[in-house]
């Protein structure tokens, strides 16, 4: 009878012994899935760097050493300038900078100049086309009118513009201007067809 219960002891400690020996390897395999994983995420993110220094080094206008620290110093100071750059346009137009930058979208406004009661001034933004300027030229002699002075700003394919034109006679000639430039205004922009080639 003792006898037996010392073989049952020994095989309980042979049936513990091959429960742990599981255990730690199945903690081991763990640790070389994790160090694995670890590496790969870690070889995605370096890559993901690289691969973001290749686009500074494109879009950079002035960078003269590729190496990383010369495009990180370089994307800081353009940074810097464009901020800098921000603020004065801010100051420029009494910290509004809606006043400056195309609107996401179309409108136009149209009034008398305050200084001088027979020059109009038409403000409007809409999308960036080449032939945008030649529409609107057009329009306004369509309207017997003559531009005097124009400031456009573009940024990303949209345009901002202040025209002050002259000639226009009266509340006529505006109605006149205003539909002509609507017209001008909402026109798409043009697709441009890739040329056929034939072999």
């Amino acid at each position: 009878m003792q006898q037996h219960v010392h073989y049952g002891s020994v095989s309980a400690i042979d049936f513990s012994f091959q429960s742990l020996t599981k255990k730690s390897k199945s903690k081991a395999e763990a640790k070389v899935a994790n160090a694995l994983k670890h590496r790969i995420a870690e070889r995605d993110r370096r890559k993901r760097i690289s691969q973001q220094f290749d686009m500074l080094r494109t879009i950079l206008p002035n960078l003269i050493k590729m190496d990383k620290a010369s495009v990180l110093g370089e994307t800081v100071r353009l940074v810097k300038e464009l901020k800098k750059r921000v603020r004065e346009m801010k100051g420029g137009c009494n910290g509004s900078l809606e006043r400056v930058l195309p609107g996401e979208s179309n409108n136009l406004s149209l009034g008398y100049h305050q200084k001088d009661g027979s020059m109009v001034k038409a403000t409007f933004s809409c999308d960036d086309r080449p032939e945008l300027i030649h529409d609107l030229t057009r329009e306004i002699r369509k309207a017997n009118g003559t531009v005097v002075r124009a400031e456009m700003v573009f940024i990303g394919g949209r345009n901002k513009s202040v025209l002050w034109i002259k000639g226009l006679s009266g509340n006529e000639g505006i109605g006149m201007l205003k539909r002509a430039l609507k017209m001008a205004i909402a026109r798409p922009k043009k697709k441009i067809e890739k040329p056929r080639v034939t072999l």
